[in-house]
């Protein structure tokens, strides 16, 4: 077929539309996790340590992916990512054994990896093709469709089983998905053809280079939508003592101030550079989150209400102000590299993710041994913080030291 077939318009649509099911089917289940918990029959700490280990298998998905769609092209990449994606997922609701889903858990961070590196691969051929950069608006899209089935999950929670919706959602998306990769085949990032640019498994480590101001300043920014997602449900249940439907409204709000940010922040960029623009919001997001959550958490039980206002002041200013920070590091990062942005993707993901698995179990044992989630939050919160530390990497002029 010919490389025109599609113009760039239909293309950043199908894109966008990829990116939107993508967060829509990978977050549908996390307004669900106080049930995916009781399956489980874990406490906080344990479940969380379970979960996390995702990133296990989210490491390999970064490191091998961007090398295979190098060799390949991203067409077979990722419908096979996003078939391996939502068979996982639909099958960890169905768990109740600790091991097995310790296998699927595994698997699942592997398929949301490899989906994220090859849509994103694509996105960057996008970016090259048509000088058009749609990586903050991608992200958009992405937190559009967690939002979008945030509320419905919340809608669904104590009406619709847990694994029928999960696994009826699995099927749908899967579909969907793959059809729209396949009607993007004509301008889709093919094998690269050079046997000199190919890379052997020795070259996928002998190559590999870590960007730290990127790759710390990424850990930072973005570790707080990760705490909102896997803890913010259960906190706004456990400590307030509110119904499932609202406590999913604080990261609901938070979800939507990051899709309102990420949507509009091209607008703030005539006004002064991306990276004071970035060092402004890490500050507002960190201390009005920190700021709520800490006031929020020692007013008295008559106060409840109150406190459950403050939670969602905390996650709308959390989530506007953290909106368009990780996309704007993810997009430092391929422009710092001389790599093929595949690889640049990968690579740079495996470092991020690494971190954040760190991150993570001193969450969850945070909270396991103090019993408490509002004194784990605030760990997002001094991260976001120190990120001021690292925004000069944004800077145009600035490079890469290899």
């Amino acid at each position: 077929m010919s490389q025109v077939a599609i113009g760039h318009q239909r293309e950043e649509k199908l894109l966008h539309l990829l990116f939107f099911l993508f967060g829509f089917g990978i977050m549908a289940w996390v307004p669900r996790f106080p049930e995916v918990r009781e399956n489980l029959k874990l406490e906080n700490g344990a479940f969380g340590s379970l979960m996390s280990t995702g990133s296990i298998g989210a490491f390999f998905g970064l490191l091998i992916t961007g090398h295979i769609i190098h060799r390949i092209g991203v067409k077979r990449v990722t419908i096979f990512s996003i078939l391996v994606l939502f068979i996982s997922l639909g099958s960890l609701v169905h768990i109740s054994s600790s091991f097995l889903f310790l296998i699927f858990s595994i698997t699942f961070g592997f398929g949301i990896t490899a989906v994220h590196v090859s849509i994103n691969s694509q996105v960057f051929h996008f970016k090259d093709r048509s000088t058009r950069n749609i990586v903050t608006s991608a992200a958009g899209y992405w937190s559009a469709g967690a939002l979008v089935t945030a509320i419905f999950s919340g809608f669904l929670v104590d009406r619709v089983n847990l694994q029928i919706h999960i696994t009826t959602l699995s099927v749908l998306l899967a579909i969907v998905m793959i059809a729209i990769v396949l009607s993007l085949h004509p301008v889709l990032l093919e094998a690269n053809t050079d046997e000199d640019n190919h890379y052997s498994i020795k070259q996928i480590f002998t190559s590999f280079h870590i960007d730290w101001p990127v790759s710390l300043g990424m850990a930072c920014v973005v570790y707080l939508e990760f705490a909102v997602g896997d803890w913010g449900t259960i906190f706004t249940k456990d400590r307030l003592g509110v119904s499932a439907s609202l406590s999913t409204i604080p990261y609901i709000l938070f979800t939507a101030t990051m899709i309102f940010g990420r949507l509009l922040v091209h607008k703030l960029l005539p006004k002064a550079p991306l990276h004071l623009w970035v060092k402004r919001a890490a500050l507002l997001a960190g201390i009005g989150f920190g700021v709520c959550i800490i006031v929020a958490t020692h007013l008295p039980a008559s106060m409840k209400w109150w406190s459950y206002s403050l939670f969602l002041i905390g996650f709308f200013i959390g989530g506007l102000g953290s909106s368009f920070l990780g996309p704007s590091f993810f997009a430092a990062a391929t422009r710092r590299s001389k790599l093929p942005n595949a690889i640049v993707v990968g690579q740079f993901g495996v470092v991020n993710n690494v971190l954040i698995f760190v991150v993570k179990w001193i969450v969850a044992w945070t909270i396991q041994f103090t019993g408490s989630i509002a004194l784990a939050m605030m760990i997002p919160t001094i991260m976001i913080l120190c990120s001021v530390f690292f925004v000069q990497a944004l800077q145009e002029d600035s490079a890469a030291k290899a």
